[in-house]
């Protein structure tokens, strides 16, 4: 299935071409707010941040970077609560996959269309 031509710069993004997280903060969330809630747990990405170098207006002073951090449930998408159970997380050094991309799974080139 070709992608549209217009998102190819989007589309072939690596590692390189985005601040990536030095630390992340991980919350985990139930979805219980409400009698209609389904009643799933798991975890979710509070908030991503980026040590910069400079002063940011967070309470870490750390760039706080874009990611999926709606609060809403993966299931049902209704609000979730958000629990006590709560981690930083800090990216390995060794980012290197166990295996090979494409070991487990075809990998096909990537096609656009106009």
């Amino acid at each position: 299935m070709p992608f549209p031509r217009k998102f190819q710069s989007l589309l072939e993004i690596e590692r390189g071409d985005v601040a990536v997280p030095d630390y992340m903060w991980m919350v985990y969330a139930v979805c219980a707010v409400t009698k209609e809630g389904c009643g799933w747990g798991g975890w979710m990405i509070e908030a991503a941040f980026y040590k910069s170098g400079a002063s940011h207006p967070t309470s870490t002073g750390d760039a706080l970077l874009p990611a999926a951090d709606e609060q809403h449930c993966p299931v049902c998408g209704r609000e979730t609560f958000r629990t006590g159970a709560s981690v930083r997380m800090v990216p390995s050094e060794d980012q290197k996959l166990p295996r090979e991309p494409g070991g487990d799974y075809e990998v096909a080139p990537t096609e656009y269309e106009d």
